[in-house]
């Protein structure tokens, strides 16, 4: 599988970073067979919901959406207002 679209973004809010991680999407080919397109949706559906470990701390990063830009890192009271926005079940999106 490969990686398709824009890349995700993460952040850890002890480390106050933000990561872009690659999105996996399944791909069909008419001449694979029904076992292989189960073994890549099942691969695709596993990479989508594992969880992401911050590369410095060992936290768990958070799913910020497509439109996040991180504040500074030395910007606290951003970061403490960001990580609110996210622990209320948004993310960061254009639109609705």
């Amino acid at each position: 599988m490969r990686s398709r679209g824009h890349p995700l973004q993460y952040a850890c809010f002890a480390c106050r970073k933000c990561f872009k991680r690659p999105q996996m999407a399944e791909s069909f080919d008419r001449f694979m067979t029904e076992e292989q397109h189960r073994a890549q949706r099942r691969e695709a559906r596993l990479f989508n919901e594992r969880l992401y470990i911050c590369p410095d701390c060992g936290g768990q990063c958070h799913y910020m959406g497509l439109d996040f830009k991180a504040p500074k890192r030395a910007n606290a009271r951003a970061w403490r207002e960001v990580e609110a926005f996210i622990r209320s079940g948004k993310v960061y999106y254009r639109g609705r």
